[in-house]
């Protein structure tokens, strides 16, 4: 049996939004019955606009700190812990700064052995599109209403997939975090939605099943049921990730993942390793490796 995460493992020991320490992280996931777990950093943001709230203490410099911290830190623990879990290290990209964020992204994935790289995109033009219902909005009103920011959102997306070609796409549909329930897309943004996928296809990469969306209680996992169902048409593998921010949330809400990869009609999932690269597994030997 194998279970895996592979888009999360913040920790507040290098992520100002989360908590815990980076080992207290790899130890929740041992105890959740991980037997592959990966951590993924959010990289460096290098304007001073693009920082969080509240992160002005840190700075550009304190950013980039933190992250080479995190690196360190974590192909130590990777070594430390490699008899309990498997541990793969990697990074959450953003796309940002907007005039050079792939020679950013690309830099920074060169600079380190990682073993995966996580594609995020959670702006428009330097404008967070998940931080808060009013920035949102504002946003929204600003390029047009709700429908020209979620074409914005994924053509921004098909453009970091095409370009990047990370080797999991997170959390597909982030831009419908604070929509009501049963909410769908419009006609038009599913034929941009159908562009992304294709662009995801056209390279092999893999989606990610996020958890996050559910346990925060912003309706089903990402991606939407019918997108889920169309990227299992169309031969895209689906992975998991908790999208966890501390101990607390290590593997919470996996398992409505894994439904929502069942309902979809996929009877495998797709796994990362380090020695042998993408796996699948039948959906029923996917579980934690022990009770808790």
């Amino acid at each position: 049996m194998v279970w895996f995460s592979y888009h999360g493992g913040h920790s507040g020991e290098f992520c100002d939004h989360a908590s815990s320490s980076l080992q207290q992280v790899v130890q929740a996931a041992i105890d959740e019955g991980f037997t592959h777990y990966g951590l993924s950093e959010h990289c460096p943001r290098y304007r001073e606009q693009d920082l969080y709230p509240g992160e002005e203490r840190l700075g550009i410099e304190g950013l980039i700190r933190a992250f080479e911290g995190y690196v360190i830190r974590a192909f130590a623990l990777r070594e430390e812990y490699a008899r309990h879990i498997e541990l793969l290290v990697g990074f959450e990209t953003e796309k940002l700064p907007p005039e050079n964020w792939l020679e950013a992204m690309l830099s920074l994935k060169s600079a380190h052995p990682f073993d995966y790289v996580v594609g995020s995109v959670h702006d428009i033009n330097g404008r967070w599109v998940d931080y808060s219902p009013q920035e949102t909005s504002r946003l929204a009103e600003d390029l047009g209403g709700t429908e020209a920011l979620q074409l914005a959102y994924f053509r921004s997306v098909t453009d970091m997939v095409e370009q990047l070609r990370p080797d999991i796409v997170a959390h597909l549909d982030l831009v419908r975090k604070f929509e009501p329930p049963g909410f769908s897309f419009s006609d038009r943004v599913a034929k941009e939605i159908e562009r992304l996928l294709d662009a995801i296809q056209a390279y092999g990469g893999v989606i990610d099943v996020n958890c996050a969306a559910f346990r925060n209680g912003y309706g089903p996992v990402y991606p939407l049921p019918q997108i889920l169902s169309r990227a299992r048409q169309m031969g895209i593998p689906a992975t998991f990730g908790d999208d966890s921010h501390g101990v607390d949330t290590v593997g919470v809400g996996l398992e409505q993942s894994r439904q929502a990869i069942c309902a979809a009609g996929y009877s495998q999932i797709s796994y990362l390793t380090r020695d042998h690269g993408w796996q699948s597994a039948d959906i029923a030997e996917v579980r934690p490796r022990r009770s808790v």
